[in-house]
């Protein structure tokens, strides 16, 4: 074979491409949708429960940090209610002597 000769193959094969059959694209269209990812199945998810009534009140207050802070001024209340300190004038600024807020607190320590 001389290179005229590998030149004129060449040249007769491209000018007639090869097709592939019919038969052929099917069966490499059919592989390739097999090979394709499904779309996930989308499934019931479960029903949304409502917030009970504690739930929204304290959502409605603004959540756990407020209700914090309303439940620590509401137990320093009720201790300075009970405790009844015998002046309050340093927290009111009339006088610089410092208040005792819990004179007789040694009761809390005691049994009976």
């Amino acid at each position: 074979m001389q290179d005229d000769d590998l030149d004129r193959l060449l040249a007769a094969a491209a000018a007639a491409p090869a097709r592939p059959s019919d038969d052929l694209m099917r069966r490499v269209l059919a592989d390739a949708l097999a090979q394709q990812p499904q779309p996930p199945v989308l499934q019931a998810g479960p029903v949304a429960v409502r917030p009970g009534l504690l739930s929204r009140i304290a959502a409605a207050l603004g959540g756990g940090p407020v209700l914090a802070g309303l439940g620590t001024a509401a137990v320093f209340g009720l201790a300075l209610g009970y405790l009844s300190p015998a002046t309050l004038d340093y927290l009111t600024g009339a006088t610089a002597d410092a208040a005792e807020f819990f004179p007789d607190a040694d009761f809390l320590t005691t049994e009976g």
